[in-house]
C-alpha cells in the first residue's frame, strides 16, 4: 500500500482536481490522507464528502497549526509502505505512483526522486520543469560518500528537493522517528530530505515529471522575501547545530548549513553598484539579531579555519562558495565572497570542459 498525505488550508478552488488525480492513478493500493488545517473556505466539507465517495480517502480535522504539523499528523496516520506528500493545489501525473513504486521494489530502493513541472498559472508559456533530467543510481558505501552527496546533490539544490518529488519507505521514517519541525514555515522540505536521505543505502532519480505544481500569488515561497528567507535559514542551520552536529554523516555541520546558508547570493556575479549593495544587505540581513550573529559568528571561525574539510566535503566550486561566505560574515565585506565565487565560477567551468574533453574522446554525446 501507498499512503499519499495532503496538508489542506482554504484551497476549495484548486483541491478537487487535487485529489481526482489521486482517486484517478493506476495503481489502486491507496491511502489517501486528507488533513484538514482548521480551513474556513469549506474544503473540510469537501474532503468529507470524497471519503463517503471512496473508502481510499482518510480525513483528518485540526485547528490550523502550518503544514509541518499538518503532515505529521498525516504521518501517524499513515499505514503504507509507501509515503509520498502532496500540496492540495496542485496535481500529479496517473502513473506517479505506480512507476515510482515499481522503481522502488525493482531495485530496492530507499528513496526515488523525479521531476516537476512548474506551470505558471498567470502565463503559461513561462512554465519549466526543475530537477535532475537524467537516470541516476546513487549507492553509499562510505559515510564520505553520503557527506558528499548530502552537500553537493540535496542541499546545492541538483535534486529536486520538495517532500512532493519523492516517494520515502515508512520503515525508514518511523526506524528513525523523521518528522518534520513543527513552526517551520519555509524549508521544511530539504530539512526532511536532508535528514531522511541520511539514513539511506542508495537513491535513484527518475527523469521525468510526475508531479504539477502550480505557481500562484498565494504559494508560500512566491511570497516569501529574502528577510524572511533569511530567518528561516538561520532557524534551521541552529536547529541541525543543537541536533544532527553529533552524528557522522553531518560532522562538521558548518559545512553543510554554509551551502543553504550562501545559496541567497548566488544570483551571478554583481556587475552594477546597485546588484553589489543588494548582496551586500543580504549578507547583513544574517547578521541583524544580536542572538543569531553570535552563533553564526562562531560557525564563521570553525569553518574558515577548515577550508580542507569544507572543501573535502563539498567539492571545489561549491566548498569555496561555502568558504567565502563564511569569511565574508567574519569581515563584513561581501567582496570576499565573490572573490571565492569568481573561483568557484572558473572552477566549474574547467570541471565542464573536462567533462565534455572527456565525452569527446569517448564519442559519447555532450
Amino acid at each position: 500500500m501507498a499512503s499519499i498525505i495532503v496538508p489542506i488550508y482554504n484551497t476549495r478552488g484548486y483541491l478537487e482536481a487535487c485529489v481526482n488525480s489521486l482517486l484517478g492513478q493506476t495503481y489502486e493500493n491507496l491511502q489517501i490522507i486528507l488533513v484538514d488545517d482548521g480551513s474556513t473556505d469549506g474544503c473540510g466539507q469537501l474532503c468529507d464528502a470524497f471519503a463517503q465517495k471512496d473508502p481510499r480517502v482518510q480525513v483528518i480535522h485540526q485547528k490550523n497549526n502550518g503544514v509541518s504539523s499538518t503532515r505529521n499528523a498525516g504521518l501517524d496516520a499513515a499505514r503504507g509502505d509507501y509515503v509520498y506528500f502532496m500540496d492540495s493545489d496542485d496535481q500529479v501525473t496517473e502513473t506517479m505512483v505506480e512507476e515510482s513504486v515499481a522503481v522502488m521494489e525493482a531495485e530496492d530502493c530507499d528513496l526515488c526522486v523525479w521531476r516537476m513541472l512548474l506551470r505558471d498559472e498567470g502565463d503559461p508559456s513561462k512554465s519549466r520543469y526543475s530537477g535532475c533530467p537524467k537516470t541516476i543510481f546513487f549507492q553509499f558505501s562510505t559515510v564520505r560518500e553520503k557527506q558528499k552527496f548530502l552537500s553537493r546533490w540535496i542541499l546545492n539544490n541538483r535534486l529536486d528537493w520538495s517532500a512532493c518529488c519523492q516517494v520515502f519507505r515508512r520503515k525508514i521514517i518511523e526506524e528513525h522517528h523523521l518528522r518534520f519541525i513543527s513552526g517551520q514555515k519555509i524549508y521544511e522540505d530539504i530539512d526532511f530530505f536532508f535528514r531522511y536521505a541520511a539514513h539511506c543505502r542508495n537513491i535513484r532519480n527518475i527523469p521525468k515529471p510526475f508531479y504539477i505544481y502550480r505557481q500562484h500569488t498565494s504559494s508560500t515561497m512566491h511570497t516569501s522575501d529574502v528577510q524572511s528567507c533569511v530567518v528561516w535559514k538561520l532557524r534551521l542551520a541552529r536547529v541541525w547545530k543543537d541536533t544532527l552536529s553529533d552524528h557522522a554523516p553531518f560532522q562538521p555541520i558548518y559545512a553543510f548549513c554554509g551551502v543553504i546558508l550562501s545559496s541567497l547570493l548566488i544570483k551571478g556575479f554583481p556587475r552594477t553598484a546597485a546588484e553589489r549593495e543588494e548582496r551586500a544587505l543580504i549578507l547583513r540581513c544574517y547578521l541583524v539579531e544580536e542572538e543569531d550573529r553570535e552563533w553564526l559568528l562562531e560557525q564563521a571561525r570553525m569553518a574558515v579555519g577548515d577550508r580542507a574539510e569544507i572543501l573535502r566535503i563539498c567539492g571545489l566550486p561549491l566548498g569555496l562558495r561555502v568558504w567565502g561566505f563564511y569569511k565574508s560574515l567574519l569581515s563584513g565585506n561581501i567582496s570576499d565572497f565573490y572573490r571565492a565565487f569568481w573561483l568557484q565560477a572558473c572552477c566549474a567551468a574547467l570541471l565542464d570542459l573536462e567533462r565534455r574533453l572527456i565525452s569527446a574522446i569517448k564519442g559519447e554525446p555532450h
